[in-house]
């Protein structure tokens, strides 16, 4: 009798979370693959790629083929290095070994892990000349342990569609937590300008709840499943230590800097200026000598980077200083994790922190949030800006996020309390007048908009960008 797949084996138990970017790999099928362009499912360990995979196979397809690179045999290897010449002889193997048929133009052919096996990635542009069957790769670049040096040699796809698979959404969360008719409330009150008003607090209890459990798939399914935050910890926990084994193995990039870095960013979004600074690690460290395990960290999706820029404009990229960063955590769930990963794992403990009992920096989580939201709407990369004085390099102007509305600016300020200081977000349009548009405030208060900037409620941000 076959196994059960990662997506049947969700259903079986009950796990099983609906994800908004299926609708992407729906308008793949029906336009890109039939251009004949395979996808690419991209994101962070644990966040959902296979089961997202199969789900679609099963749904959209008469039968499909997964292939894991990761468990794949030598002999199934050699299939995409020698056997391309004889696509029909290639795929009869296939439909032998992995005892399922293959229906042209109604079947698919899944790549899993193929990060780990390149041979196949080149394989891919004479299997998609071929046409006969729609072809799904996924990848993490955190499961890429060393870097060959023949890895020039093998040829990247030019036909390829690439789609980031994220951590859930809060509007994915609710949803999975049969709350569509807060997600549905949320949308008309940004939609006509109204207020939240009775319902904040309901709503803003959810999103707490969210901020903690997070959005990897199997962290949020266990909590619904148990509604037992211990449980979900140690999902998370076990995601962290995941990301730890991948650090140590790696040899193309500094295991030890992947690490340093991974560990400091709680402590560096707990400071005020949330800056990341090297000099936290070693005295002496130089952005250059770093660099490269900042890039790792980013490109496996497991570190959000959002950088100075100098003079924004349209296209602050050309203004970024490559050495005034912050780095935000892929997941606020994970983030909660690693800075309590010292403390013994205790249900009133975590209760607390899910209910601010114990007075703990809110303002890095928060923060953390919105670079995640922003991520989740294509902003592949992340800028804020600062300004400080000359003589005594105090900060008088400071923008946590910067966006793109139209062809201006627009600048997000993200503040912890209803406390609001507009100093810095009134000297910002004054000083880029003409380059920046209206601005947003996310304060713990409910939506209002006021001298043509918006005050939003942080749990309404995925709903109003």
């Amino acid at each position: 009798m076959r196994e059960l797949d990662e997506y049947e084996l969700a259903l079986q138990y009950g796990e099983y979370i609906e994800r908004d970017v299926y609708q992407k790999l729906l308008k793949w099928k029906a336009e890109d693959a039939r251009q004949h362009k395979c996808l690419f499912l991209r994101g962070a360990r644990r966040v959902g790629k296979s089961c997202l995979a199969l789900e679609f196979a099963h749904k959209e397809y008469k039968s499909f083929i997964k292939v894991s690179f990761d468990k794949a045999s030598d002999d199934v290897r050699r299939l995409f290095v020698d056997s391309l010449e004889d696509l029909d002889y290639f795929y009869d193997q296939l439909s032998v070994v992995y005892e399922t048929k293959l229906y042209e133009g109604e079947s698919l052919l899944i790549l899993d892990e193929i990060q780990l096996f390149k041979p196949a990635r080149q394989a891919i542009k004479t299997l998609l000349l071929d046409g006969r069957y729609d072809i799904l790769e996924t990848g993490s670049l955190a499961s890429i342990v060393k870097k060959s040096k023949d890895d020039e040699k093998y040829l990247i796809p030019s036909e390829e569609i690439k789609i980031d698979v994220l951590p859930l959404t809060f509007k994915e969360y609710l949803k999975a937590n049969k709350k569509d008719d807060m997600t549905e409330f949320i949308e008309k009150v940004i939609g006509s300008k109204k207020t939240f008003q009775a319902a904040y607090r309901s709503i803003y209890k959810e999103f707490r709840d969210y901020l903690f459990v997070g959005g990897m798939p199997k962290c949020v399914a266990t909590y619904l499943k148990t509604r037992d935050l211990t449980k979900v910890e140690e999902e998370k926990r076990g995601i962290v230590e995941l990301y730890y084994d991948d650090f140590s193995l790696q040899e193309n990039v500094n295991s030890l800097y992947l690490t340093s870095i991974f560990n400091l960013i709680p402590s560096e979004l707990s400071n005020h200026d949330k800056r990341f600074k090297l000099s936290h690690i070693r005295s002496n460290a130089r952005v250059r000598e770093y660099g490269s395990a900042f890039k790792w960290l980013k490109d496996a999706y497991i570190v959000n980077i959002c950088h100075n820029a100098t003079d924004p404009s349209v296209v602050p990229v050309l203004n970024a200083d490559g050495d005034d960063i912050k780095a935000y955590f892929l997941d606020t769930g994970l983030l909660y994790t690693l800075s309590f990963m010292k403390t013994q794992e205790d249900e009133l403990f975590y209760k607390s922190l899910v209910h601010d009992k114990l007075h703990i920096n809110e303002g890095m989580f928060i923060e953390n949030y919105v670079a995640q939201v922003l991520k989740t709407k294509g902003y592949k990369d992340l800028f804020f800006y600062e300004k400080r004085d000359a003589k005594t390099f105090r900060t008088i102007m400071e923008i946590n996020f910067l966006t793109i509305a139209g062809r201006r600016v627009a600048p997000i300020e993200v503040k912890s309390s209803d406390e609001i200081s507009l100093t810095s977000i009134k000297k910002f349009k004054q000083t880029f007048d003409g380059k920046v548009t209206n601005g947003i405030v996310i304060y713990d208060g409910d939506y209002k908009i006021e001298d043509n900037i918006t005050y939003l409620p942080v749990f309404a941000l995925d709903w109003y960008l």
